[in-house]
């Protein structure tokens, strides 16, 4: 597949070339940059992976479900071999960002200008984590895997088998997200905007009852000793997601995870513990979270057909806000997390967009024939 720049797109109309590179240009460097004009001290995260360093070789990496492993070690024992350290890993963190930017965008033909800034919006977000040291770094790459693999075929294969990979090595729950993504898939045909919600509660449903009678542990009360270790004493953060429905039954622990899940998806209360400043963030979230809950509940994206592909790989962003809404302890860790998946829902989109209208008159011959 040859990679082709896209022309910008705004209000249906076509803009010249050389402004849509200097636009496609700009909002690329500014959205990776960013972090220049406002620099941080690392901080706790980066200090904690950073001292996990010289713990590494002791972090049971090959033994993945053992209960004394430690994410921040074994992330370590992958990142200390490549050199990235507290100085230069800013430059590693600004080159993956560039590339989960910009690879989207050679899926479109035609970009939309609203979406290439909510595009560029996200790299500014990302930016921001991976402007230290940071475990984003790993994402990153298993990110790029799939983006990659996006472009080709074999996407399904390539998205499993990075999630899985991933989820052994560092975050098991990314094994859960695979499982998740496969389920949507297979439901796709169905799913429509009352059967959505009605899949969404047997899904947190299914889930409370397995981690119940599997692990022994309620979903509330993992995400209540999550809570514990980010208190503002000890991680600094102020965005905790407190659970609004308390209850030891499978049906009130289902409801609870129902519910974060659309306050990750509609963040509003992010304003209020954390401050004005999260304004842009909110309304980047609840654009996103419309614009793909409406590829995902429908057939037809601007008079054309919603192609298989497209759906899939915009099932994918989905598929993890899906997960985050069992165990996300924080809006801050959600907004890090989810920043790192978003880019495939871009690639669907652009995949989607490719696609040229058809004709009313071909319409109406296909309808009578």
């Amino acid at each position: 597949m040859a990679l082709k720049l896209p022309s910008i797109e705004f209000r249906g109309r076509r803009l010249d070339s050389s402004l849509s590179f200097l636009i496609l240009f700009t909002g690329l460097f500014l959205s990776v940059t960013m972090p220049m004009l406002a620099h941080r001290d690392p901080g706790p995260d980066a200090m904690t992976l950073w001292s996990s360093y010289v713990r590494a070789d002791n972090c049971n990496f090959w033994n993945p479900f053992s209960p004394d492993r430690s994410s921040y070690e074994c992330s370590a024992y992958l990142l200390r071999p490549t050199g990235i350290n507290l100085t230069n890993a800013w430059a590693y963190g600004m080159a993956c960002n560039l590339f989960l930017t910009a690879i989207p965008v050679f899926m479109f033909r035609r970009i939309p200008l609203t979406i290439f800034f909510t595009l560029c919006l996200w790299g500014v977000v990302r930016s921001f984590f991976l402007e230290n040291l940071t475990k984003e770094i790993i994402v990153s790459v298993a990110m790029l895997s799939i983006l990659l693999c996006s472009f080709t075929s074999r996407y399904r294969i390539g998205f499993f088998l990075s999630a899985v990979i991933y989820g052994v090595l560092i975050r098991p729950y990314w094994i859960l997200f695979s499982l998740a993504w496969v389920g949507v898939c297979v439901m796709k045909k169905y799913v429509t905007r009352f059967t959505f919600f009605l899949m969404l509660f047997l899904f947190y449903l299914a889930i409370a009852t397995a981690i119940q009678l599997v692990v022994g542990y309620s979903v509330s009360s993992i995400r209540a000793s999550n809570n514990e270790l980010r208190t503002a004493g000890e991680e600094g953060s102020k965005s905790l997601i407190v659970s609004w429905i308390s209850g030891g039954d499978f049906v009130s622990q289902a409801l609870d995870s129902m519910s974060i899940f659309f306050r990750l998806s509609f963040p509003a209360e992010l304003v209020l513990l954390s401050g004005p400043s999260q304004v842009i963030f909110v309304v980047l979230m609840v654009m996103t979270s419309l614009l793909m809950f409406k590829m995902i509940t429908s057939t037809e994206y601007r008079g054309v057909r919603i192609d298989v592909k497209a759906k899939e790989l915009i099932a994918v962003p989905l598929s993890f806000l899906l997960v985050q809404g069992l165990f996300e302890p924080d809006f801050g860790s959600f907004a890090r997390h989810f920043s790192m998946v978003v880019p495939v829902l871009f690639l669907g989109l652009g995949l989607q967009l490719s696609k040229r209208a058809e004709p009313v008159a071909a319409k109406v011959l296909n309808r009578g024939s």
